[in-house]
């Protein structure tokens, strides 16, 4: 491989100009692309996980009810607004919607609510995508008629979130930048050289934003928000190793085509092994069929190979045409050139490998206690809580809450359907149908179900028997009647009806797994019953069932890759195994700190974050595969440092002291940086930005302290010369 780069760094060196050249035009229309095309990948519509009992809900949903799960929204109005024609006037203006009802209650309430129903041809972004005209409608509405009202309900909350992501992708990345470039300075002590990495960062992002508006990518608020922190800081850090290390050999008195030569040499073969092992970390979420963690999985490696294009490429070709003017200004460089940290760095690290045992148990003990929270964690669905909680869709619903109203907005959904050769409304049906409900409203979690037999709160079961009796002895029963055309599949049999249970509490999404729960347990005592349990919540359990149902594989292919790919790099068995075990330490911590964050609610106040009493589902596992790569820059750097210094001498503690003296500062700097990138999300309105950021935050900093300068340099010590063993090698 060096070879292979030695010769590549001569290309690089007689064609300099040239790739400078050809990467500018790329540049200008990338940024031509962004200014003038007009087009916008849609959000990528929730799906997978097929075969499940909640996705067959979906497709007799759509099917048999002409009804699209979660592409509706609510409407909350103060009782003083007169609403009589604003069924009508929605309707009117809004083609895309099929159905406006107000929602009738057995209890007395504040706010009136009223169901919005999108046609089921229209795919949810596209529904989501109503929200802003329907908001600026809504406004103009309430003024003219002296209310407030608010657009809540799944395609309002996914807008919402989806807003927040975009300006948390924004403002993450203009905080980056800004950051970056400071702890940059510092490190290097000349703005010139500053500029290189931040400049890599920010071609990095223009570029990807530029492919993601071509036909084809597959965006969503996760996904963008990743994508573009991660790009920043991966561009960053690559360029921060590679800029170090040829200012390092020029420094060293080489000439700039041999210090490029050694620094694409040694710290490109570095970068460029990282890079393959964050791509085989992301590569693993192709697993699970869910496709808002394969838009992530696509997103991050494009951002990958865009990194890697500029470190190798361009980054190189810029050092080599502009090394003359990498001190500028000098009194800046000869001033920050008197604090030399090579000398602490060094004195840290004999004292570390003075007395490896003690600080090995130390930093086991620490990662230990972090880690400990995680025996504990619990996973949650996310549904209302994606909305940022300062958003019109989450006050909305906060609104309802308080009010009295149950899970209205996002009920769980039963579909019974008759035996073969009856229908729904056969009085022995009828029956069983009752006995369910009534078995339901006895339950301490369930507000209210609504089905053919508690469709009108003035009617009782006999009422109801009566009804369906008389309608079907004079053949009604066969024909579309409004008061239940909602609950049975009146145009294709009248063998399946629908019935909703609505949740005591409806921002407490246990109430509606105790539901889920308990319908399954009676489907299984009942078989008689073919009882099907669906809606928003089940749906979205199925997505967190299929992302951790094959952890045991996506574990084995992370390790098992990775280890090959620092075999390779390193002709070594321990030291692989060694790099694999430690990097999953930190990341056991960071959930371990999500868990007393956002389960137990450990400084929320402070944080300003939400008690959620659980991890939301797709954290953990992506987490998980994104930190694996990120916290495999700084393992790959040291061992690297490390090993070139041990097979110089063949002495394991200088080559452990000079390895970390000598990447001390660049590994502090690289930290800072990413830190720099991810912190500022943790103070977002986005539950979702704030897990995501707090987490890799947290794994970054442990990864980087107790990890990198404590265990990985004190068990190394203990190792000794088996760290560099191999079968055959005396």
């Amino acid at each position: 491989m060096n070879t292979i780069l030695e010769h590549f760094s001569q290309f690089l060196f007689a064609q300099r100009k040239w790739i400078v050249l050809l990467w500018l035009g790329l540049i200008l229309l990338a940024i031509l692309n962004l200014g003038l095309n007009p087009h916008q990948n849609e959000e990528t519509e929730l799906s997978g996980a097929s075969g499940t009992e909640a996705a067959e809900v979906v497709k007799i949903l759509r099917t048999e009810f002409a009804s699209r799960l979660g592409s509706s929204a609510a409407l909350v109005l103060e009782n003083s607004v007169f609403a009589e024609t604003l069924a009508q006037d929605l309707k009117a203006h809004f083609p895309l919607l099929s159905r406006v009802k107000e929602i009738s209650s057995r209890k007395k309430h504040q706010y009136r609510l009223f169901l919005l129903e999108f046609r089921p041809d229209l795919r949810l972004p596209e529904a989501q995508a109503q929200t802003g005209p329907l908001r600026k409608y809504l406004a103009d509405w309430s003024k003219r008629h002296s209310g407030k009202i608010w657009l809540t309900g799944n395609t309002a909350f996914q807008y919402d979130a989806h807003q927040e992501g975009r300006k948390d992708s924004h403002r993450g990345e203009s905080i980056a930048l800004l950051l970056s470039f400071l702890i940059l300075v510092l490190n290097f002590g000349a703005l010139t050289a500053a500029f290189l990495p931040l400049l890599m960062g920010a071609s990095t992002l223009i570029l990807l934003n530029s492919l993601l508006k071509l036909p084809g990518f597959s965006v969503n608020p996760v996904s963008r928000i990743l994508t573009g922190l991660v790009g920043l800081a991966l561009a960053i850090d690559y360029s921060l190793f590679l800029v170090s290390r040829f200012r390092e050999e020029r420094q060293a008195g080489h000439t700039i085509e041999e210090s490029l030569r050694i620094t694409l040499a040694l710290a490109g073969e570095t970068i460029l092994f990282s890079a393959l092992i964050m791509f085989c970390s992301i590569a693993v979420l192709l697993i699970p069929d869910v496709s808002l963690s394969r838009a992530v999985m696509q997103g991050i490696l494009l951002v990958i190979l865009i990194s890697l294009g500029n470190a190798l490429l361009v980054l190189p070709a810029l050092l080599a045409l502009g090394e003359p003017y990498l001190d500028r200004p000098r009194f800046l460089s000869r001033w920050i050139a008197k604090i030399d940290s090579y000398p602490f760095w060094k004195k840290f690290s004999e004292q570390i490998t003075a007395h490896p045992g003690r600080y090995f148990m130390l930093s086991l003990l620490l990662l230990g206690i972090f880690a400990w929270p995680v025996t504990r964690m619990k996973l949650w669905e996310p549904v209302q809580a994606v909305a940022p909680r300062n958003s019109e869709s989450m006050e909305g619903y906060l609104r309802l809450q308080a009010d009295g109203w149950g899970g209205e907005i996002l009920p769980v959904i039963l579909v019974l359907k008759a035996p073969p050769g009856k229908t729904v409304f056969d009085p022995a049906v009828l029956l069983a149908l009752d006995r369910l409900s009534q078995d339901l409203l006895a339950q301490p979690f369930v507000s209210e179900v609504k089905g053919l037999m508690s469709w009108s709160p003035g009617f009782e079961s006999r009422d109801y028997l009566a009804l369906y009796n008389t309608l079907g002895a004079f053949g009604l029963l066969s024909r579309p009647d409004p008061r239940f055309a909602s609950l049975v599949n009146q145009s294709s049999g009248n063998h399946l009806t629908l019935i909703q249970v609505l949740p005591k509490d409806p921002m407490e999404l246990d109430d509606t797994r105790k539901i889920l729960n308990f319908t399954r347990n009676y489907a299984q005592e009942h078989p008689e019953l073919k009882l099907l349990s669906g809606g928003v919540v089940a749906r979205v359990q199925d997505f967190t069932h299929e992302l951790y149902r094959q952890t045991p594989l996506i574990l084995g292919l992370v390790f098992g890759s990775i280890y090959l790919l620092l075999f390779a790099a390193m002709r070594t068995l321990i030291l692989p195994i060694k790099a694999a075990i430690m990097n999953f330490l930190p990341i056991l911590s960071a959930f371990g700190l999500l868990t007393l964050v956002f389960q137990d609610g450990w400084f929320s106040s402070v944080l300003h974050t939400p008690v959620n009493g659980a991890v939301t589902n797709i954290v953990p596992l992506v987490l998980f595969c994104i930190i694996f790569g990120l916290s495999m820059d700084y393992e790959v750097l040291i061992l690297s440092r490390i090993s070139e210094n041990y097979h110089r001498h063949g002495q394991v503690r200088e080559a452990i002291v000079e390895g970390l003296a000598r990447s001390g500062s660049v590994i502090t700097g690289a930290v800072f940086i990413l830190l720099g990138v991810f912190i500022p999300g943790i103070f977002s309105s986005s539950p979702q930005t704030q897990e995501i950021c707090l987490g890799i935050s947290a794994a970054i900093l442990l990864d980087a302290t107790v990890v990198r300068l404590l265990l990985v340099p004190s068990f190394m010590m203990l190792l000794g010369r088996w760290n560099w063993w191999r079968p055959g090698k005396k």
